[in-house]
C-alpha cells in the first residue's frame, strides 16, 4: 500500500535557496541545502541507495536538535515511506518531530504524515491518537482521514468510533463506497445495533439490489428481532431478484407499507429514486406519495405530490395535496390547489373536492364562497350529509348576522 504522505516542507525547500528564506530561523545552510537538493534528484530517480548514503552522511554533518537535521530526518522518512518501510519512515518522520525546529505547518503535516505510517505499520493506537490530535487542529480534512480512522478504530475494536466516523465520511461523500456502508454495518452489529444495522442493509439493498447477501441479512436480522413475517417477507423477495432491481425494491416498499411501516416504505423509495435505480415517474411517485401520506409526514407528501401536478391531468393529485393542506390549516392553499381542476374530478371526488373547498372558503370568513362550494357538495351522495350540517350552520351564522345589523 502506498500512502499519500505530504512532503510539504522537502518539496517547498527544494525550491527555495537559503538566499530566498525570509525567515532566518527557518533557513538551511548552503551546504544541506545543495545535498537536500541532490538527494532529491536521486529520490525522484528511484536511486534509493545512493539516497540514502547521501541523506546518512548530511545527517551525520548537522548539529542535534537543529533545523537543518529535522528537515534531512524528515527527508529520510519520505525516503523510507517511498520504499515502504513505513517502521523506519515513522521513526524518522519521530524524531524529526521530537527536534520541536521546523515550522508549524510542517509540524502539522509531518504529524498527518506519522499517523498514517503508524496505522499502516499495525500501530493502531498511537496513529489514531496522533491522527485524532491532527483532526483537531485541521481546518479542512480530506474525507479519507474519517474513511482511515474508522478502520483503524474497527482493529481496536472500538466500534462506537467507527460508527461515528464512518458516518461522518459517508454523509461528507456524494458517492459512499460500498465498503463503508460494510464497515458501518459490522460496526453496528458489533455493537449489537440492530435496528440501526437494519437501516444500513436497507440503504444497501437500494444502492446495490442485485447483492443478495444483504437482503439475506436483512431477513436475518428481522428474525432476530422477532418480526418473522417481514423476514419471511424479505426472504421471498430476494428469491425473486431475477424479476429485476427495480420491481423488487418497489415490492418490498409497497411490502412496508403493508405491514403498517410506511415511513420505511418512503425512505427506500426516495434512496431508490435517488440513486437512479427507480425512475421518479408518475408511478413511483405517487407510490412514494402514499407512503408518506400513510407516515402523516405533510411536508414530504407535499413535495412529492408538487412534483406529480404537471404529470397528472386527472385531478387526483391535487385532491391529496389539497387534503395535506387541509391538514395544516393551510386554508388559501387548498382553494389554489383544487380551483383550476376541480371540474376535471369525477364522481365522489368531485364531491370530497367541494366539500374541502367549502371548508376552507369558511375559515377564511368568505361565508358566501363557502356555501356556493357546500351547496354543490349536496349533490354527491357521500358528502350530502356533512355539507348540509355546513349550510345549516352558515345559514345560522348568516342569520345571526343580519339580526345584529337590524338591530
Amino acid at each position: 500500500m502506498k500512502l499519500l504522505l505530504i512532503p510539504s516542507l522537502l518539496l517547498s525547500l527544494l525550491l527555495l535557496s537559503p538566499v530566498q528564506a525570509q525567515d532566518d530561523e527557518y533557513l538551511l545552510t548552503e551546504k544541506t541545502y545543495k545535498s537536500l537538493s541532490k538527494a532529491q534528484e536521486l529520490m525522484e530517480a528511484e536511486q534509493y541507495s545512493q539516497a540514502g548514503r547521501q541523506l546518512n552522511e548530511l545527517l551525520g554533518q548537522t548539529d542535534a536538535g537543529s533545523y537543518d537535521r529535522a528537515v534531512v530526518q524528515q527527508t529520510i522518512g519520505y525516503l523510507y515511506s517511498e520504499q515502504d518501510q513505513y517502521d523506519r519512515a515513522a521513526e524518522a518522520f519521530q524524531q524529526a518531530l521530537d527536534a520541536d525546529a521546523l515550522p508549524e505547518d510542517v509540524t502539522h503535516n509531518l504529524r498527518y504524515n506519522l499517523a498514517q505510517l503508524l496505522i499502516a505499520d499495525g500501530q493502531y493506537s498511537q496513529g489514531i491518537k496522533l491522527m485524532e490530535d491532527w483532526l483537531a487542529n485541521e481546518r479542512q480534512p480530506e474525507n479519507s482521514v474519517y474513511v482511515l480512522l474508522a478502520t483503524a478504530y474497527y482493529r481496536v475494536e472500538n466500534y462506537s468510533k467507527v460508527v461515528e466516523h464512518i458516518r461522518t465520511a459517508i454523509k461528507n461523500d456524494r458517492d459512499p463506497k460500498e465498503d463503508w456502508y460494510r464497515l458501518q454495518l459490522s460496526a453496528h452489529m458489533s455493537l449489537r445495533q440492530y435496528k440501526s444495522a437494519i437501516n444500513v442493509l436497507e440503504t444497501l439493498i437500494t444502492r446495490y439490489p442485485h447483492r443478495k447477501i444483504y437482503w439475506d441479512q436483512l431477513s436475518a436480522l428481522y428474525l432476530q428481532q422477532e418480526k418473522e413475517f417481514t423476514s419471511l417477507a424479505v426472504r421471498m423477495l430476494a428469491d425473486r431478484l431475477d424479476l429485476g432491481d427495480a420491481e423488487t425494491l418497489v415490492n418490498l416498499a409497497d411490502m412496508y407499507r403493508y405491514l403498517r411501516v410506511p415511513y420505511k416504505s418512503g425512505k427506500l423509495l426516495e434512496r431508490a429514486m435517488n440513486d437512479g435505480v427507480i425512475p421518479a415517474d408518475f408511478k413511483h411517485l405517487e407510490k412514494l406519495a402514499d407512503s408518506w401520506l400513510a407516515a402523516r409526514e405533510d411536508e414530504l407528501a407535499a413535495q412529492t405530490l408538487n412534483r406529480m401536478l404537471a404529470k397528472d391531468s386527472s385531478g387526483e393529485s391535487h385532491l391529496k395535496l389539497a387534503q395535506v393542506h387541509i391538514s395544516t390549516k393551510d386554508w388559501q392553499k387548498v382553494i389554489d390547489t383544487l380551483t383550476p381542476v376541480v371540474e376535471q374530478l369525477k364522481g365522489n371526488e368531485k364531491g370530497r373536492a367541494q366539500l374541502l373547498l367549502g371548508t376552507s372558503y369558511f375559515h377564511l370568513d368568505q361565508l358566501e364562497q363557502a356555501k356556493s362550494a357546500f351547496s354543490r357538495a349536496m349533490a354527491f351522495k357521500n358528502q350530502s350529509s356533512q355539507a348540509g350540517q355546513w349550510l345549516r350552520h352558515i345559514d345560522d351564522l348568516l342569520e345571526k348576522q343580519d339580526n345584529a345589523e337590524a338591530g
